[in-house]
């Protein structure tokens, strides 16, 4: 493939597919900065990899699984779980002096955002994958290389382990509040 082609269908696919896996990077690190590195090494990854790719599966695809990769690599790496715990302790630092914050951020989307982060990885996958990311069933099943019918009940799953931690917390379902 020539340099300028590979060019072209780089530039399309950062258009067209940016500004959802940043979404998708972001569901899985919480952090913007973070998640904009992680989209950029993603397409440097797809231009390298580019005359590799078979086709088999879309473009939307392989790049959600670049993203992802690349995501569970960063979440595992030292330097995230030492940033965590620095921000972990900043968190509790500042709460403690200032409990108003924490009614202020949105308690619904913070024990929503909780209750997801909590789910193990073959769960947290799914439920970002076809709700976040707007994949089908069948997308998400050719994505993770799993049987269509595992990819349901991990979904199912996920939303009960997510209704579960959310009842727990105290979330009432209809609520205002």
């Amino acid at each position: 493939m020539l340099k300028e082609q590979k060019d072209a269908h780089l530039s399309s696919a950062m258009t067209i597919y940016g500004d959802y896996l940043l979404r998708v990077c972001y569901t899985y690190v919480q952090d913007w900065t973070v998640a904009e590195d992680l989209v950029q090494d993603t397409f440097v990854k797809y231009y390298e990899k580019m005359d590799q790719f078979r086709e088999e599966a879309s473009v939307k695809t392989y790049l959600y699984r670049i993203a992802i990769n690349n995501c569970h690599s960063y979440l595992s790496s030292w330097r995230y779980k030492k940033i965590q715990v620095i921000d972990y302790w900043d968190k509790l630092k500042s709460l403690s002096n200032n409990p108003e914050k924490e009614v202020l951020m949105g308690e619904t989307d913070a024990m929503l955002v909780t209750s997801i982060e909590k789910l193990p990885t073959k769960y947290k996958d799914v439920l970002l994958l076809f709700h976040f990311a707007e994949f089908s069933l069948k997308d998400v099943a050719k994505l993770l290389k799993l049987p269509e019918n595992t990819v349901k009940t991990r979904l199912r799953r996920a939303r009960q382990m997510v209704g579960i931690t959310l009842l727990e917390e105290g979330f009432e379902y209809g609520s205002d509040s």
